[in-house]
């Protein structure tokens, strides 16, 4: 019977721990949180370890290859109590990968969103995202005099 248990690796060495995991033929979770942000006006995406120094592994409870494990590069060893590895349930593990799909939201807008503007020319206007111009700048469609004008605003001026 597999099981799911948890291991440490040395601090930002997740990718590399699983890597040789993976080249060993054993099954690793690893969630990564992705983030998209406007930093001083640019699109940034960023990858981090959801749990920094840790990965989920699935071995088999009793013919598995521990030791293998613990002298993979990367790894530092099992988390345990006394002289038992824990065991991750595998609703947790279930759950933490339908949560990483579902939950794909980003904070820059899309075609079609509603969002806010806040400059000095428009202060907190509702206006609908219509496509990124270059890197710094996105152009909205803003309701005026019953029509609606495309304007092209600095990126850090718009929230959702």
């Amino acid at each position: 019977m597999k099981s799911w248990y948890l291991v440490t690796c040395k601090p930002r060495q997740e990718e590399r721990a699983a890597t040789n995991l993976l080249n060993q033929g054993i099954e690793v979770f690893y969630p990564k949180l992705t983030t998209e942000k406007l930093i001083k006006g640019r699109r940034t995406v960023k990858q981090s370890a959801l749990f920094p120094n840790y990965l989920f592994i699935c071995l088999e409870s009793q013919n598995g290859n521990f030791s293998a494990v613990k002298n993979t590069r990367g790894i530092n060893g099992f988390v345990s109590y006394g002289t038992r590895y824990q065991i991750v349930p595998e609703a947790l593990i279930e759950q933490l990968k339908y949560e990483r799909t579902s939950s794909a939201e980003s904070t820059i807008p899309k075609a079609g969103d509603t969002v806010s503007v806040h400059n000095n020319t428009f202060n907190n206007v509702a206006a609908i995202y219509k496509e990124p111009d270059g890197d710094m700048r996105s152009i909205l469609l803003i309701n005026l005099l019953n029509q609606k004008i495309e304007v092209s605003v600095e990126n850090k001026d718009i929230t959702q």
